[in-house]
């Protein structure tokens, strides 16, 4: 049945497409702007994953340096749009596949009034073609590559090194270079969030900095390393003389008890409400150990080094890597499951990190 409205979805957004946009082509597309060209309004397509979005938010708060009258919004999923939470001056249009809610969305997104919408995604999406389609903006921006959605501005961007240098790229196209150099990057949060990690640390004899965070819950079971692992990772960095603390996703917290049960020197986060309750816990802590997830992005966004486990084959890689901290990336030799990566490797890679210390690469 999920395979069958997928399709069912799939179908009725190409048949959109199709109708709102009849024999349209992608050639003859544009490197840019066109010299001369005054935007007032900028949709930014952003409907996926948390990671992406952290990515994106240090990129969208330096164009408004650059464009310091431009009105910013996003199209951003129901998960990811927690992010742009606190932020100032971006609104925030909320994507949904239920037909109500997303034609409503549609409809914000055409009384946003756009200049050019720009889509950030690296692939093709009939989905954000549809918003640029129907918000009524004259420049519609894509990355250049071979796409059979007409975006009439196609932008080169690179495709080695870091996502980041891709994103910067692409939101290059509206004129202005944008820099990645000195990005405010740590995601904005409020009391609510930081009374949250005040309280849990308060009710501890140990500072987060003399804590080092372990994230055992990711996006799919492939990624579950399992307890006997975990646990002995534990015991290896309290023989570092750092103290373990336990971050999960709520449906995890048995496993984490489980984890911790013989181990008194073990930490177990609170239940975190929000990824912005999980950013304010990693605020402090001395680094990361986790499965490649958001919450890697989440800590590197404050600055958290971290030691990070991936499994290859993934085409994705190693753009997503953690960026501009240190880590360590240990990589499984089994495309399935991240079993080959051993404890020992884990405890060898927290132990370098703490000996250079925390810090830019």
């Amino acid at each position: 049945m999920p395979g069958l409205l997928k399709k069912l979805e799939i179908f009725g957004r190409n048949l959109l497409f199709r109708i709102i946009a009849p024999g349209v082509s992608a050639t003859d597309a544009l490197p840019s702007l066109p010299d001369g060209v005054i935007i007032d309004r900028v949709l930014i397509m952003r409907q996926d994953r948390i990671g992406d979005m952290i990515m994106t938010l240090p990129l969208l708060r330096r164009l408004r340096e650059i464009h310091p009258d431009l009105s910013i919004a996003v199209v951003a999923s129901e998960s990811n749009s927690v992010i742009l939470k606190y932020e100032k001056d971006i609104s925030v249009i909320t994507y949904d596949k239920s037909p109500g809610k997303f034609l409503s969305s549609l409809l914000a997104a055409r009384d946003f009034m756009p200049d050019v919408v720009v889509d950030m995604h690296m692939h093709d999406s009939t989905t954000s073609f549809i918003y640029a389609a129907l918000s009524g903006a004259k420049w519609k921006l894509h990355i250049d590559r071979e796409n059979r959605l007409p975006f009439n501005i196609r932008v080169e961007v690179s495709q080695d090194g870091h996502i980041m240098d891709a994103f910067s790229g692409l939101l290059s196209g509206l004129g202005r270079k944008v820099e990645t150099e000195e990005l405010k990057r740590e995601i904005s949060l409020y009391d609510t969030e930081t009374d949250f990690a005040r309280c849990f640390w308060s009710g501890l004899d140990v500072a987060p900095e003399d804590c080092i965070a372990i994230n055992i819950s990711s996006g799919g079971e492939n990624r579950w390393w399992g307890m006997d692992r975990y646990r002995e990772v534990c015991r290896g960095i309290i023989s570092l003389g750092m103290k373990p603390l336990l971050l999960y996703a709520p449906e995890h917290k048995e496993r984490a008890s489980t984890i911790a049960m013989q181990e008194a020197e073990i930490l177990i986060s609170p239940l975190t409400p929000t990824v912005l309750h999980v950013a304010a816990l990693l605020r402090d802590v001395r680094l990361l150990v986790s499965p490649d997830t958001s919450v890697v992005h989440i800590a590197a966004s404050s600055g958290i080094p971290v030691v990070g486990m991936y499994l290859p084959f993934d085409p994705s890689l190693p753009k997503w890597y953690p960026w501009q901290v240190s880590s360590r990336i240990l990589m499984s030799e089994d495309h399935r499951s991240l079993e080959s990566i051993s404890p020992e490797s884990v405890i060898r890679g927290v132990q370098e990190i703490l000996e250079i210390g925390r810090g830019i690469k």
